[in-house]
């Protein structure tokens, strides 16, 4: 039980006055530290001059101990919690480096500092922008394959300003985002080996690195609102034929031919023999016949499954601007004739555009799970590839269908430029 004092029901409160200071932690700490060990022998005068305390200040703290129990030794005044002076960054500063208008915002903390007049180091200003904003700090840019022409980010601003207004149940549900992938095996298995530590050098660890093989094998598919197809699409399988040019025939030596004569008429047919021709994978290289005899029957056969469920839907095609696809120009061509004889709605797709067209995100996400993936040929990889594309869930293709229409307000606000996200 805490101590009573004599004086306690003689005494009056203090009148406060304003310029009386409140004491900080250790002065409490000294006073306390002192009563509690000489009480019983020193008056409380006698402590608080001996601890460097006023004699109404040491009677306060005494009553508020007794009355709020050991909370009352603490300081009851908010400190402030920078130390130190004030910094030289201002909010201002910090705003104008972070605006993307900051001609200098992608070089070094130092050249920034300069532009700005900031009389600070690097490292204090990274504590600044560490304090004062969201962990902002000089990251990894987000890039994007190439460049996109003046002509297509007009394109791709009208393509905004339609579709920015439409919602995921008025118009993005109805969409059938199609689309063509291409996968370099040579570039997808990776280069792991189970080793102890230290011995990456010695011979039984190194592994030759496999050529580039270009883009061997092609792939294609759908996705909706609503569902996904089932089967991937793998195409251009068929074997390229090669006529390799023909070789000379080797001659025969002659009775009266001497050595150094044969040797030098081989020598010779040896160098006119042709190097054997290298067929090298061309990519995309889809014709629009190929792709209406193809992969279009595919995507129409889709289209007719989801008319089926709802014919009332407005069910739409969408294809991205590859030549193949007839979207180019205004004429007539097999690919466009095609479509309007078997009634498949497309909507108009800018070039230079991946990021307006889910699938790609799709694409994204099975090439990154195969990676971790074992394979030996084409066709291990095209069952891994398979296997990855059924393990994506409806939701996750929804997750990136939803953030259309914001793509769509982005591409007005920004005149077109590459859209990412964390998802795509």
């Amino acid at each position: 039980m805490a101590r009573k004092l004599r004086s306690a029901s003689k005494r009056k409160p203090p009148v406060w006055k304003e310029d009386l200071k409140e004491y900080d932690t250790p002065a409490k700490d000294r006073f306390f530290d002192a009563f509690d060990r000489d009480f019983e022998v020193k008056k409380v005068e006698e402590i608080a001059a001996d601890s460097g305390t006023s004699r109404t200040s040491a009677y306060r703290w005494l009553r508020e101990r007794d009355n709020f129990g050991p909370s009352a030794c603490r300081h009851k005044r908010k400190r402030s919690i920078k130390l130190g002076r004030k910094s030289k960054v201002t909010d201002e500063h910090i705003q104008r480096m972070l605006s993307p208008s900051n001609p200098v915002r992608d070089q070094l903390y130092e050249a920034q500092l300069e532009k700005f007049h900031v009389p600070v180091k690097p490292r204090a200003f990274k504590t600044q922008l560490k304090n004062r904003t969201k962990n902002a700090q000089r990251f990894k840019q987000a890039y994007v394959k190439k460049e996109i022409s003046a002509a297509n980010k007009l394109k791709r601003v009208k393509y905004g300003r339609d579709n920015r207004n439409k919602t995921i149940e008025s118009h993005w549900q109805y969409i059938f985002f199609t689309d063509e992938a291409h996968v370099d095996p040579s570039s997808t298995g990776t280069g792991f080996i189970l080793r102890e530590e230290g011995t990456r050098e010695n011979p039984e660890n190194i592994q030759e690195k496999p050529k580039k093989e270009g883009n061997k094998l092609h792939i294609a598919g759908w996705i909706n609102w609503h569902a996904k197809c089932e089967k991937l699409e793998f195409y251009h399988d068929e074997e390229e034929k090669v006529v390799q040019p023909p070789r000379p025939r080797k001659p025969r030596q002659r009775k009266n031919e001497s050595p150094e004569q044969w040797k030098a008429r081989i020598l010779e047919w040896e160098a006119t023999k042709p190097q054997p021709v290298e067929v090298k994978p061309k990519g995309n290289s889809m014709t629009q016949k190929y792709y209406v005899e193809r992969l279009l029957p595919v995507y129409e056969a889709a289209l007719d499954t989801a008319r089926a469920r709802d014919s009332s839907a407005p069910w739409i095609l969408q294809e991205d601007n590859d030549g193949s696809h007839g979207t180019r120009g205004d004429k007539i061509n097999l690919a466009r004739q095609y479509k309007k004889d078997h009634n498949i709605p497309c909507i108009i797709h800018p070039a230079q555009s991946p990021d307006l067209n889910p699938i790609e995100a799709c694409w994204n996400i099975i090439k990154i799970r195969v990676r971790y993936k074992v394979w030996r040929d084409l066709e291990e990889l095209k069952r891994a590839l398979q296997e990855e594309w059924d393990k994506i869930t409806i939701e996750e293709i929804r997750e990136r269908i939803s953030e259309m229409p914001q793509r769509c307000k982005d591409l007005v606000k920004y005149n077109g430029k590459p859209i990412k996200s964390k998802l795509w």
